[in-house]
């Protein structure tokens, strides 16, 4: 039976989801987690997990951008605008503000 090892990165920045999203896609079940000791960033792999994975980890882990976002997080930062251009009284709300407005709520009860 397998068991897990921790490779340790010098990475102040990093956007948690995406990086485990990126780590993810380049290993598949090989990749167990990140996680954060200090400024130390741990990516947990498999032990049995060869040389040639674990360059590429430090290769995705240096490439990392921080800044970027995952497309569930630019869902999620798009509907938080919409919700925000919506907080305003009722009697200035255009057809177009109620039309997003019932598009989010559809959206959130899974009707769209």
């Amino acid at each position: 039976m397998a068991g897990l090892v921790a490779l340790a990165f010098d990475k102040e920045e990093i956007n948690p989801a995406l990086l485990r999203l990126e780590l993810t896609a380049a290993l598949g079940l090989k990749f167990a987690g990140i996680s954060r000791g200090g400024a130390a960033l741990r990516v947990h792999i498999l032990d049995t997990t060869g040389d040639a994975d674990r360059a590429r980890i430090a290769g995705i882990v240096r490439a990392h951008d921080a800044s970027r976002l995952s497309a569930e997080q630019q869902v999620e930062v798009a509907r938080a605008a919409l919700v925000e251009s919506l907080r305003k009284p009722w009697a200035d709300w255009t057809a177009v503000d109620k039309d997003n407005f019932l598009r989010c709520m559809a959206g959130e009860r899974g009707l769209i």
